[in-house]
């Protein structure tokens, strides 16, 4: 198969110009803003509990990027992260990620629209598989309000 030139969507919008082609404010030279939280597990944290991170986000944030880390191994545990809405909106349930010491799980945020729909500005981590381990989780919520 040949080699193709291709271009992304909002790259295409770009070289195409006028109104009809404008980005989203914030998804081109938007200043990007972040939430740093932190949960510290105990281990009693039972299959199914839910974390939330970072608060409510502004109506029309753009999520660009959810990052968790956890500082002991959670051995066993799978976990989603998405929102109160859609909870696995980012990362889809089973993922194992956290059952590695400070490696982060970098998932993305698909430029979601805070606002799109009811109850969705609050970002939550799912565990499944079992019980959390006692140690700090942390979470990094990267976006965009321009």
């Amino acid at each position: 198969m040949a080699a193709q030139d291709v271009k992304g969507v909002n790259q295409t919008a770009i070289d195409a110009g006028g109104l009809a082609n404008q980005i989203a404010a914030g998804l081109r030279g938007g200043r990007v803003k972040v939430c740093h939280d932190s949960y510290v597990a105990d281990g009693t944290e039972s299959i199914g509990s839910t974390i939330e991170f970072g608060g409510d986000l502004p109506a029309g944030a753009k999520i660009l990027q959810v990052s968790l880390a956890a500082s002991v191994a959670q051995s066993s545990v799978t976990f989603s992260i998405g929102t109160t809405n859609d909870p696995d909106k980012f990362a889809v349930a089973g993922n194992t990620s956290l059952q590695n010491t400070l490696i982060p799980l970098i998932a993305n945020g698909l430029g979601y629209v805070v606002g799109t729909v009811d109850t969705d500005s609050q970002v939550i981590v799912t565990n499944a598989g079992a019980a959390l381990v006692a140690g700090t989780i942390y979470c990094t919520i990267l976006y965009t309000t321009d």
